[in-house]
């Protein structure tokens, strides 16, 4: 199975480099890396590990159902589950699950539920981008490329209506799972019915600690808190491209706060379609179908800011995450061993 993801990954990672890099000189590329003011990076880098922190407070609350830990303990788990997404399959939600789990004695689907609803608020909070560029502010589509918005316009339709579908679908049940759990049961007894009865078993106990894990719902104060900090996390993921648009120098030519939605957005929808180990190649190629496909930019710059944002951003993933395998001292083949046991 990972033999098979990783050769999956691959072959996506070749299309999509090849795309990206496609009619872009060496010599044009070497320029524009040359040319780039880095100074700018700094504040890139710092509001990457901002979004992290953020996230590990809002971990926090939607563990809190479970057990309260602290904020500096779930930091740990966390890098080094989104440093693992290197790995293929992306890895790392499952990795991340097992750590804290291991690390605070919580059950591994209750902590996986805590990252399924976290989730949950990631969609939800990226479909509420996309319904505001697509509804409000479809003028930065106007360029010289009419054809190629037009198809671009699409795809980001049909994957909000998809995305959205499975977000009301799985939040109803979440919600089943919380108010009407009786009849939630019930329908989990009859998908499973052909089951043999040792799957039964599983499949039941691992519903009831994910039911656990989703009490974050019943929780006012922690559902309002999850929701204010969804909209920080978001917003700093946003912010995280504008140093990097100071760094090359484009900033001028670009409608600041709708591109920078839109780059945000076409590289979350890419990363979501494509799931390539650490993101690479579908990270590349959406850079250059916002850049230069929607604005106009150059492509050698598109293409040279999908290199130096997602160095940025990962390589910042994985100094921090390789600090605390070292600190916590984590074996690595551990956890991979472990996630290659859960998903059987």
């Amino acid at each position: 199975m990972r033999k098979r993801h990783l050769l999956i990954g691959i072959i996506i990672i070749i299309l999509s480099l090849y795309y990206a890099f496609k009619n872009v000189s060496m010599s044009e590329l070497g320029n524009t890396l040359l040319s780039i003011r880095y100074v700018y990076l700094l504040p890139a880098v710092l509001l990457v590990v901002l979004s992290y922190i953020l996230r590990a407070i809002r971990w926090r609350y939607l563990i809190s159902s479970v057990k309260d830990v602290r904020v500096s303990n779930i930091f740990s788990p966390l890098m080094v589950g989104f440093m693992a997404n290197m790995l293929p399959a992306r890895a790392g939600e499952f990795i991340r699950a097992y750590l804290l789990g291991k690390k605070e004695d919580i059950s591994f689907s209750a902590s996986f539920a805590t990252i399924f609803i976290e989730r949950l608020f990631d969609m939800l909070l990226v479909l509420l981008l996309l319904f505001t560029v697509m509804f409000f502010r479809t003028e930065i589509f106007a360029s010289t490329d009419a054809t190629a918005n037009h198809r671009l316009i699409g795809y980001m339709m049909k994957f909000g209506w998809i995305s959205f579908s499975g977000f009301m679908l799985i939040l109803v049940f979440s919600v089943f799972l919380q108010f009407r759990n009786e009849w939630a049961m019930k329908i989990v007894h009859l998908i499973i019915r052909p089951l043999p009865e040792k799957w039964k078993y599983n499949i039941i106990s691992m519903v009831h600690s994910f039911t656990n894990g989703l009490s974050v719902i019943k929780d006012r104060r922690g559902f309002l808190l999850t929701v204010f900090l969804s909209l920080l996390i978001w917003t700093t993921f946003v912010l995280i491209y504008y140093p990097m648009y100071l760094a090359f120098d484009i900033q001028a030519n670009l409608p600041i706060i709708p591109s920078l939605l839109v780059l945000c957005l076409t590289v979350a929808i890419f990363i979501t379609l494509f799931p390539t180990p650490g993101f690479l190649g579908a990270f590349q190629a959406a850079c250059v179908v916002a850049l230069h496909e929607v604005f106009m930019i150059p492509k050698a710059i598109a293409a040279s800011f999908g290199i130096v944002a997602w160095l940025t951003m990962m390589g910042t993933t994985v100094v921090v995450g390789t600090f605390f395998v070292l600190k916590d001292n984590i074996s690595i083949k551990e956890v991979i061993t472990e996630e290659e046991r859960v998903k059987k």
